[in-house]
């Protein structure tokens, strides 16, 4: 960290991927990812890994090789193939977050549990993700303390975070985004396919909205506020 680094370089904020049930209420449909689901979190390390022309050099595709489990756990064995990596769309993260898991749902887990993998495979085999935090005011206030509060730590590092749609405006309000920034005030229960990505230019928060543009039937462009 530079000295002087009050705030995080990036946070990055994304909903888990696609559920069974009825997309607009978390305690539908089971625990787990959909299909569709466990597809979005399969192809989100494409958006994270690092870019091949930094470091490390020439880096290729990774490969995964998926094994048959527990349907709450992402099982896959990363391996390097023969073609090129072209440039992640985003930075690559530092620190990961992932909403609590509870009886009604580990999705935010699961959804960012390959990118966690892919991640340690390819440069840092001690990332963790910190998932101490629920889907509440006190879970949020948690975290975004956490983050915050702790620059020695945090400060010009880069965050992503998987969250429950619903109290996802609550969670980028707390980390200082004016509430005019927000595409919507509530986020609507079909839209999985974003990337809320806040930075502190002078010291104030400020909200850019991105498409993921991951999946077939992804949004082109993100919603404006």
């Amino acid at each position: 960290m530079t000295p002087g680094e009050q705030f995080p370089t990036l946070v990055m904020i994304i909903r888990h991927g696609e559920k069974p049930g009825d997309p607009d209420n978390d305690s539908d449909g089971g625990p787990n990812l959909s299909i569709l689901g466990s597809a979005r979190a399969a192809a989100l390390p494409s958006l994270f890994t690092p870019n091949p022309t930094s470091s490390p050099a020439n880096m290729p595709q990774l490969t995964c090789d998926l094994t048959v489990d527990a349907e709450s756990q992402f099982c896959g064995v990363y391996g390097t193939s023969n073609i090129q990596a072209g440039p992640s769309r985003f930075p690559t993260p530092s620190l990961l977050f992932a909403t609590a898991p509870s009886n009604s749902s580990s999705r935010p887990v699961e959804t960012i549990t390959p990118t966690a993998q892919a991640l340690q495979f390819l440069n840092n085999p001690k990332l963790t993700i910190n998932q101490k935090y629920g889907n509440d005011s006190s879970g949020i206030q948690g975290l975004t303390s956490e983050i915050l509060q702790n620059p020695a730590i945090y400060g010009g590092q880069i965050v992503l975070i998987a969250w429950h749609h619903g109290t996802i405006p609550a969670l980028t309000e707390a980390f200082g985004v004016p509430a005019s920034q927000l595409p919507w005030p509530q986020w609507p229960g079909t839209v999985f396919d974003l990337v809320f990505y806040i930075t502190w230019p002078s010291n104030q928060a400020h909200l850019t909205v991105f498409a993921q543009q991951l999946l077939y039937g992804d949004s082109a462009t993100p919603p404006s506020s």
